[in-house]
């Protein structure tokens, strides 16, 4: 993979990262999303998205997800999908977004390219993709559903592992860390990853 930077115009301290607004406590009742129920919007408060947050990534811990490990998310765009974000750069992960109408082909282009040990499924159409092509991929190891309740799940697992684990993982991460890998749609060619 070629990589291309440019010199930022503005000085982040090297502290910050991503999920460092999510666990900020001077905004807790603030409500940072609205999400669709059976009858009508819910509200979820900053506090509640960073419980929310803190419990996906323990889940992450117990799943062992280590941090520079990949993690490939192919779903539509959904609370979910930024719950998982805002979990994995808690714990040094890289997320690895891709299209959720992207074909078997391209998906496996993208897991090739950009080595993921797990990945988030939004739908059991988008887990069937994936299986059409997984088996030549020997390095992803977990796959986890958005809809089957497997983020759920996840956050079982994670009830064990102390909350200063959390902590001390998302403490570790720094502002130059890479954040995550988007890959360009691909039409002039196979898309390419940008860190």
């Amino acid at each position: 993979m070629r990589e291309y930077e440019s010199p930022s115009t503005i000085r982040i301290p090297p502290q910050d990262q991503l999920a460092t607004t999510v666990f900020r406590s001077d905004r807790a009742e603030c409500v940072l999303f609205d999400r669709p129920t059976g009858n009508g919007w819910e509200p979820v408060t900053a506090a509640r998205f960073a419980s929310e947050v803190r419990a996906l990534a323990a889940g992450f811990l117990a799943a062992g997800i280590r941090p520079g490990d990949r993690v490939a998310l192919l779903a539509a765009t959904r609370y979910e999908w930024t719950l998982t974000d805002y979990a994995l750069w808690t714990v040094g992960a890289v997320p690895v977004p891709i299209y959720d109408t992207s074909s078997p082909e391209q998906i496996r282009w993208v897991l090739e390219d950009s080595e993921p040990v797990a990945t988030v499924v939004g739908t059991s159409q988008h887990r069937h993709r994936l299986e059409e092509i997984q088996e030549n991929l020997p390095g992803l190891e977990r796959v986890w559903q958005i809809d089957a309740g497997d983020l759920s799940r996840l956050r079982q697992e994670g009830a064990h592992v102390p909350a200063a684990r959390v902590d001390e993982r998302r403490d570790a991460v720094r502002a130059d860390d890479t954040a995550t890998i988007i890959y360009t749609s691909g039409t002039t060619g196979r898309p390419k990853g940008c860190v």
